[in-house]
């Protein structure tokens, strides 16, 4: 799986960077892990159109059109975007401005726009359990970063990164582990923890599409074990 699209949280549209520590070394540096995968941007301006589906607790489902698009703005920067096209009704706008070795940039809205608020970071997107800091994958942003064991997930050899932070400001998890593929870095899983206690979210990816000889995802999940409800992102990969 050299070389993949990866969308994850992920939702980077970034092609998979590779680590240089093996299956057979030592742990990485979970520091040196966790920027490895934020600091990954995209080599090229993306579009691609997108559908959420979300299945709710009563089996009721929510289809919502997207359009997802990546666009460099110079050397170490790039502005990602999230626009939802409902049948009706305005679209919302997210927006991630992504900077090597700093914090993002977010703005949310519908025809007006403005700088995101620390709660809108955890709002969903389409009524799904895909949040806003999860696009910026903001808990690779977090003080304490750690890599505790390596472990199989979907049949690969993985490092397993554990993210905290000491308090949630503004609302949002305390404790995310990572399943970071060995041979491509990418993250093929991660649990959502409030505290130490059951995951409360679950995110994996479930697809992948081979063009031109690189592996694409081309859809991902996330489970919200609380709420019984089920997000499903699907990249429409031409």
């Amino acid at each position: 799986m050299t070389r993949c699209l990866f969308s994850v949280l992920l939702l980077q549209l970034v092609h998979f960077c590779s680590l240089s520590v093996s299956a057979e070394e030592q742990l990485p540096d979970g520091e040196e892990l966790a920027r490895s995968i934020r600091d990954a941007l995209p080599t090229e301006d993306t579009i691609l159109d997108a559908t959420m589906e979300v299945t709710l607790r009563d089996r009721s489902r929510i289809k919502t059109s997207m359009k997802i698009q990546a666009k460099r703005l110079g050397q170490g920067q790039c502005l990602m975007t999230y626009e939802t096209k409902p049948e009706k009704g305005v679209g919302h706008h997210w927006s991630v401005l992504r900077t090597v070795d700093k914090r993002n940039e977010y703005v949310i809205g519908e025809q007006a726009k403005r700088v995101a608020k620390l709660a809108d970071l955890h709002s969903g997107l389409a009524k799904s359990s895909f949040t806003l800091a999860d696009f910026g994958l903001e808990f690779l942003h977090w003080p304490n970063q750690r890599t505790i064991k390596k472990q199989r997930r979907k049949s690969r050899a993985c490092h397993v990164l554990e993210s905290t932070r000491p308090s949630a400001d503004g609302g949002g998890y305390l404790r995310v582990l990572s399943w970071v593929d060995i041979k491509s870095g990418g993250i093929l899983a991660a649990e959502f923890f409030l505290a130490k206690g059951k995951a409360k979210r679950r995110f994996s990816v479930k697809g992948l599409t081979k063009k031109d000889g690189q592996w694409l995802v081309d859809e991902m999940e996330m489970v919200h074990l609380e709420q019984r409800s089920r997000s499903r992102l699907r990249f429409h990969l031409k």
